[in-house]
């Protein structure tokens, strides 16, 4: 970002509305193209600031969402802007939770809509964990700290912003854009994008594609290295471990004690991995890695492992070396994570049964079945069976990437971080995105934030927080993508 109005930059800093840059990565946020036609980023940034600041201040928190008052401003800061109209739908079987709709109309619409998405719910925050109230936006050393800084009401806070700033020149646009705020992303009952899509599926269903959260702009070095523009994501699911043994009295130890052979089970398949798996968008992912690895042992395997005709040796033996990263293992792979211990109730009394939960994000096209079986065969306790909660589910297809939309978010990230590489990216986590695309609407992920590894790994995690200049680089990115793919 920059801001070349010296008294408007220290008036902002005076009004708390803008603040220095983390000393670790001052160049990372300074875009030296000039800014687009309609575009100021002095105010873009202080009013994205000002967004963010108010919705982090409406605890959403899931359970229990409560994502109406969020819906509510949403409503009181488009309802006056001329073009656009709005929508907030309340969920019948409780007047708390709501999605919101806008629609900016272009005056002289010749294509289908693009939609822009993002949730209004956020995980729950440890408050014993946090420095600052997890709910009180608090500016600190360059940060915004506050619950959903990150995941998601940055990208809501700038997408307000782009929005209202494209409604000036809807007299230059060839399509109409959606702003879609979702309930309930976080878990619960189905009240957000799946409850719009069976209910309201009339107001965004026209779309052509859509951007969404669940991509990445990282940050190394002091600057954007890679933007990772989601096309797929990984398949949630819960896998439940129960140990079955002789309860009794804890003055007589037993030899089938279930909750020592659920220890045992959950540990072996603590360890275990399932097979290394390639599909178009992770294989394109390395290929592009590797021209700007620095690590030649991590380059290597990134080309090896990318390569046209590896055989399944030479993946493997790839896959050994890049998974010593977490990251880049999570691609390789379906991963499964240990989550959930439960077991007994007295501390004298042997229990005759203990439960532990394992999450797993599988490949999207994985077998989870297959996958159970062999967390079944991995744990080798005859007392201890894994079963999946739920049925398997149906991935939808990646979307491609020579659409207008992807070509556009290319487009921005190459101007705006002319050394960054631009990659196709499958998200570990779960998003909206997958409903999206399973009713034909190919839908691209992106946190719009460029963010260092440090603050990345904060989401769901203590002391979430923003640098603040990433907060006006975000909008800019979304209102150069939104302005190209619609004007």
């Amino acid at each position: 970002m920059q801001i070349t109005n010296h008294r408007l930059r220290t008036a902002l800093l005076a009004a708390g509305l803008l603040a220095a840059a983390p000393a670790h990565a001052q160049d990372a946020w300074t875009v030296r193209a000039a800014a687009p036609q309609g575009l100021n980023r002095a105010d873009a940034q202080a009013t994205t600031l000002r967004h963010l600041q108010n919705l982090i201040a409406i605890n959403t928190e899931n359970p229990p969402g409560n994502e109406i008052r969020t819906a509510m401003y949403f409503d009181s800061v488009l309802r006056a802007v001329p073009g656009v109209e709005t929508r907030i739908l309340r969920v019948p079987e409780d007047s708390m939770r709501a999605n919101f709709v806008a629609r900016l109309r272009a005056t002289n619409p010749r294509q289908k809509p693009v939609l822009v998405m993002g949730h209004m719910d956020v995980v729950g925050a440890d408050t014993t964990k946090w420095q600052t109230d997890a709910f009180t936006p608090t500016i600190r050393d360059g940060y915004l700290y506050g619950r959903g800084a990150i995941d998601d009401k940055g990208m809501l806070a700038a997408t307000l912003t782009a929005l209202v700033q494209l409604a000036g020149q809807r007299g230059r646009l060839d399509r109409d854009v959606i702003f879609f705020a979702t309930a309930g992303e976080e878990g619960g009952p189905l009240v957000g994008v799946d409850w719009v899509i069976e209910h309201h599926r009339d107001l965004i269903g026209d779309a052509e594609f859509a951007l969404n959260e669940g991509g990445r702009i990282r940050v190394a070095n002091g600057q954007v290295r890679t933007v990772n523009i989601q096309t797929t994501e990984k398949v949630y699911y819960d896998v439940i471990a129960t140990a079955r043994g002789t309860g009794g009295h804890a003055s007589v130890p037993l030899p089938d004690n279930a909750l020592a052979a659920l220890a045992r089970a959950v540990a072996r398949v603590h360890a275990w991995q399932a097979p290394v798996r390639l599909n178009e968008t992770t294989r394109l992912y390395f290929q592009r890695l590797a021209t700007i690895e620095d690590d030649a042992a991590m380059k290597a395997a990134m080309e090896q492992i990318s390569a046209a005709g590896a055989s399944q040796a030479q993946i493997d033996a790839a896959a050994a070396v890049l998974s010593r990263d977490p990251l880049h293992n999570a691609v390789l792979r379906t991963g499964a994570s240990l989550t959930l211990l439960n077991g007994g109730f007295r501390a004298n009394v042997i229990p005759s049964e203990g439960r532990a939960t394992f999450n797993v994000r599988a490949l999207p096209d994985e077998d989870i079945r297959a996958i159970v079986r062999a967390m079944n065969e991995a744990d080798g306790e005859e007392q201890v069976e894994f079963t999946l909660d739920g049925e398997p589910a149906q991935a939808p297809p990646p979307s491609p990437v020579g659409t207008e939309l992807f070509q556009a978010m290319e487009s921005a990230a190459r101007t705006m971080a002319p050394s960054a590489t631009v990659v196709p990216f499958m998200s570990t986590g779960a998003t909206d995105g997958a409903a999206l695309r399973a009713i034909g609407i190919p839908t691209y992920g992106i946190l719009p934030m460029p963010l260092p590894d440090e603050d990345e790994l904060r989401m769901h995690g203590d002391n979430e927080r923003v640098p603040v200049p990433a907060i006006g680089w975000a909008t800019e990115y979304i209102y150069r993508v939104l302005r190209q793919v619609a004007t």
